[in-house]
């Protein structure tokens, strides 16, 4: 991401990710990817509590600045949906950039069976990460995609004058909403994400030939207490 990426922001915008709550596919340790899983329900009460603390940071925001977004599977809308309703905010709008990575022929294992079937191509996975993976999707992928959804959130926010832009999406892809930020490319380092966990991006504009001033105000900040488990690996 280039330094004049959100130069043409007129205000300061203040974007939340969150990923989703725990499913039943992560209680399970199932590696997800594109599978569909509902939330357990410790997941629900995880994304309640994560509504009650947004809705304390958005209070004396004005409902008009603010925009909501989701993937489209099934584990983050329906924490989205909680969300919602916990905060008063309307139902998020889904984006499809904001979906999981595909695992490849991981999808649905858990990790225990992806370690001991075949521990040569998990010895790769921890050498290369997902890279290593027969269809997952790539690295090069991720960082292409997670611009793009970076873009649309950012036209969206100067389109409708917002101040804080919420997005509800999952693991794999902040891995890649973090790095491309960073310019970072490669699988590592990664950054620990747990279920629920709220990363927040400041934007304040400068002038064009300056950039903007970009900070990561919060890094898998839980709603209160501990995350438990944050993971680096997405699933």
């Amino acid at each position: 991401m280039s330094p004049d990426f959100f130069s043409g922001l007129a205000a300061s915008v203040d974007f939340y990710v969150i990923r989703h709550s725990q499913s039943e596919g992560n209680a399970e340790k199932i590696l997800q990817g594109r599978g569909e899983y509902p939330l357990s329900a410790k997941g629900r009460d995880q994304a309640a509590e994560r509504g009650r603390s947004l809705k304390t940071i958005l209070a004396g925001t004005p409902p008009g600045q603010i925009l909501f977004f989701s993937s489209p599977q099934k584990r983050a809308l329906e924490t989205a949906l909680i969300i919602a309703g916990e905060t008063g905010l309307f139902e998020p709008l889904c984006l499809d950039d904001l979906m999981e990575m595909s695992l490849g022929v991981w999808t649905g294992k858990t990790w225990d069976q992806v370690k001991n079937d075949d521990p040569a191509l998990w010895a790769d996975f921890m050498a290369h990460s997902w890279d290593a993976i027969p269809g997952a999707e790539s690295s090069a992928s991720l960082y292409r995609r997670a611009l793009r959804a970076w873009s649309a959130l950012r036209d969206a926010a100067l389109s409708r004058q917002a101040s804080k832009v919420i997005a509800v999406t999952h693991g794999g892809l902040i891995q890649w909403l973090l790095k491309s930020t960073l310019q970072c490319r490669a699988w590592f380092p990664l950054f620990p994400i747990a279920n629920c966990g709220l990363f927040k991006l400041c934007v304040q504009p400068r002038p064009k030939e300056q950039g903007a001033y970009m900070c990561w105000e919060e890094i898998n900040a839980a709603a209160s207490g501990a995350n438990a488990e944050p993971r680096g690996f997405p699933s």
